[in-house]
C-alpha cells in the first residue's frame, strides 16, 4: 500500500484497519484490566495514536505491531500512575494512623460513649439485631432462630439500623472513623 494522499482513502484506509484491529486490541487490553472503562478509553487513545501517524505507515501490516506497542506503552503509564497515586494514598494513610495512635483514651471514650447513645435511640427491633449481630457475633441465621423472624427480616433491621447510625453519626466528627469501621465490618 502506498501513502496516503487524500482524506477519503485516510479514512477508508483508517477504517479497515479499525475493523480487522479492534477484537485483537480489545482482548490483549482486556487481559491486563478488567476495568472495561479503562479498556475502552486506552483503546481509543491507541487508535487516535494510529491516525495521527498513518500518513507514516507504508503498509497496513505494519500498524498492527505499533499498534500493539503503543497499547503495551499506554498500559506502562497507567500502572505507574496508578502505582504513583496508591503510594500517595499509603502514605496519608500512614499519617492519619499515626495520629489515631496518638488520639487520647479521653477521646476514644467519649467516641464510644456517643455510639452507644446512637445505639440506645435506635427502634428496639434493630437494636436488638445490632446488638445480637455487632456484640454477640450471631451470624443472621442464628438471629433469625432466635427472634423466630425470617433471615431477610433481619437483613432489612440491620440495613435500617445502619443507616440510622450513619445519619446520627454523620454530624460528629468524632465518630467518622467509628462510621467507617461498622460500615467496613458489614
Amino acid at each position: 500500500m502506498t501513502m496516503v494522499v487524500n482524506m477519503q482513502d485516510r479514512e477508508a484506509i483508517f477504517g479497515r484497519f479499525y475493523h480487522a484491529s479492534r477484537d485483537h486490541l480489545y482482548r490483549y487490553l482486556s487481559h491486563y484490566s478488567k476495568d472495561q472503562h479503562l479498556v475502552q478509553d486506552l483503546m481509543q487513545q491507541c487508535y487516535l495514536r494510529v491516525w495521527e501517524r498513518l500518513d507514516s505507515i507504508s503498509e497496513l501490516d505494519k500498524a498492527l505491531p505499533l499498534l500493539k506497542t503503543i497499547a503495551r506503552n499506554l498500559l506502562i503509564d497507567v500502572i505507574r500512575k496508578r502505582m504513583k497515586h496508591d503510594m500517595v494514598w499509603l502514605e496519608n494513610m500512614q499519617e492519619e494512623a499515626n495520629a489515631l495512635l496518638t488520639t487520647t483514651q479521653e477521646n476514644s471514650i467519649s467516641s464510644l460513649q456517643a455510639l452507644d447513645v446512637a445505639i440506645d435511640h435506635l427502634p428496639e427491633s434493630c437494636r436488638t439485631v445490632y446488638m445480637m449481630h455487632r456484640e454477640q457475633g450471631l451470624s443472621y441465621k442464628e438471629i433469625s432462630l432466635r427472634l423466630s423472624i425470617s433471615v431477610s427480616m433481619v437483613e432489612k433491621h440491620m440495613s435500617k439500623a445502619i443507616r440510622l447510625l450513619t445519619q446520627q453519626l454523620v454530624t460528629n466528627p468524632e465518630l467518622l472513623l467509628v462510621l467507617v469501621a461498622v460500615k467496613r465490618l458489614l
